[in-house]
């Protein structure tokens, strides 16, 4: 599997406040429930790096997400969420999604992450190049 940069999320600039902490948090809430119960759904909320890549994997994006989908979901709890100028990453307890802001709004550039150790990148189960 690729490694996402912690260095990519924690590049950029400082937060920009509770209103993109919320549209960042929304998105990657939806990602997530959508990714085990509508993929159809959950591949239109990839950035489009992560959704190629994903599409390369299988024959379509919603096939190749049921085989990669990120185990566990949002709890009931509200997710930790950084937001670092256009870069963004959501978790919640183990569960850690990455995103950018683009013109349509937050996307996921990398789901089903987990750190490897201090100043290592995240392993990721989805991602861009």
């Amino acid at each position: 599997m690729l490694a996402v940069s912690l260095a990519l999320v924690l590049g950029g600039c400082a937060a920009r406040g509770s209103v993109e902490d919320t549209a960042a948090g929304d998105a990657a809430t939806a990602f997530l429930a959508a990714a085990s119960s509508a993929p159809e759904g959950a591949c239109d909320l990839l950035a489009p790096a992560t959704l190629e890549e994903l599409r390369s994997v299988g024959d379509d994006c919603a096939g190749a997400l049921g085989e990669v989908a990120p185990e566990g979901g949002p709890s009931g709890t509200e997710p930790t969420v950084e937001v670092y100028g256009r870069d963004a990453m959501v978790r919640w307890g183990a569960t850690t999604l990455f995103l950018a802001r683009f013109d349509e709004g937050w996307l996921v550039t990398a789901a089903g992450c987990e750190p490897r150790g201090k100043d290592l990148p995240y392993d990721c189960s989805v991602e861009g190049r």
